[in-house]
C-alpha cells in the first residue's frame, strides 16, 4: 500500500499544476484575450516559476491549447444538456446562449478561430485537440439529429453523420463571419440553417397536411 500511495503522489501533483496552468491561462484570456497572453504572467498566477512551467507545457501555444481545453470542458456540459436533448426532451435550437456573445464567449470563439488556423498543421498542439474537438461535435449533433428524426422533425431519409458535419461547418463559419462584421443575428442564422439541413419545414408542412385531411 505504501508504495501505491508513493508511486501516485507525484502524478497527483503533476495533474494538480497542470490544472492551475490552465486555469490561470484561462483566466487571462477572459480577462484580455488571447493575444495577452504571456507565459511569464501564467507562470506568476499559477504560483510556479516560468521554467517549472515551461516542464508542463513547453511552449506558449500548448498553454493556449490547454486554455481552450478547459473551455471546452464548461462549453460541452452546456451544450449537452440544454441543446442536444440530454434529458429527454426537444429543445429549440440554438439558444442564445449557444451564440456565445458575452465578452468571456468571445474571447474564447477567438482563441478557438485563432487556433483552428494553426491546427491545419499536423505539427502543431492544437492539431489533436481540433480533431477531437470536431469528432466530437460531430457524433453529438449526429445523435441529436437521430432523436429529431425519431420525433418526426427531421427527415427520415437523412444521413445524421453527414447532415451533422454540415451544421458543424455552417455554425462555425456563420460564427467567424459575425466576429469579422457582427451586422447580423448569428443565432436566428444558425437556427434556420439547422433547420433546412434537417428538414424540420418539410416535416412540419406534412404534419399540418395531416391534421387538415385528419379533420375531412
Amino acid at each position: 500500500m505504501e508504495s501505491t500511495t508513493r508511486t501516485r503522489k507525484p502524478y497527483a501533483k503533476t495533474v494538480e499544476r497542470r490544472s492551475a496552468i490552465a486555469r490561470a491561462a484561462l483566466d487571462i484570456v477572459l480577462e484580455k484575450g488571447h493575444r495577452a497572453l504571456t507565459t511569464s504572467e501564467v507562470a506568476s498566477r499559477s504560483g510556479m516559476s516560468e521554467t517549472a512551467m515551461l516542464y508542463h507545457f513547453p511552449t506558449r501555444d500548448h498553454i493556449l491549447v490547454a486554455a481552450m481545453e478547459l473551455a471546452n470542458q464548461d462549453s460541452r456540459a452546456l451544450l449537452t444538456q440544454q441543446f442536444l436533448g440530454s434529458d429527454g426532451q426537444r429543445h429549440e435550437w440554438p439558444s442564445p446562449a449557444l451564440a456565445g456573445l458575452s465578452s468571456e464567449d468571445l474571447a474564447v470563439t477567438r482563441l478557438f478561430f485563432a487556433l483552428s488556423a494553426e491546427a491545419v498543421n499536423p505539427d502543431h498542439p492544437a492539431h489533436n485537440f481540433l480533431k477531437d474537438h470536431q469528432e466530437r461535435a460531430v457524433a453529438e449533433f449526429a445523435k441529436s439529429i437521430q432523436r429529431r428524426q425519431a420525433d418526426g422533425f427531421a427527415l427520415p431519409g437523412l444521413d445524421p453523420q453527414v447532415v451533422a458535419r454540415q451544421v458543424v461547418a455552417v455554425w462555425r463559419g456563420l460564427r467567424l463571419q459575425w466576429l469579422i462584421n457582427p451586422t447580423f443575428d448569428v443565432a436566428s442564422e444558425v437556427s434556420q440553417a439547422f433547420k433546412a439541413l434537417t428538414g424540420q419545414p418539410v416535416m412540419e408542412a406534412q404534419r399540418k397536411i395531416t391534421e387538415v385531411i385528419s379533420q375531412i
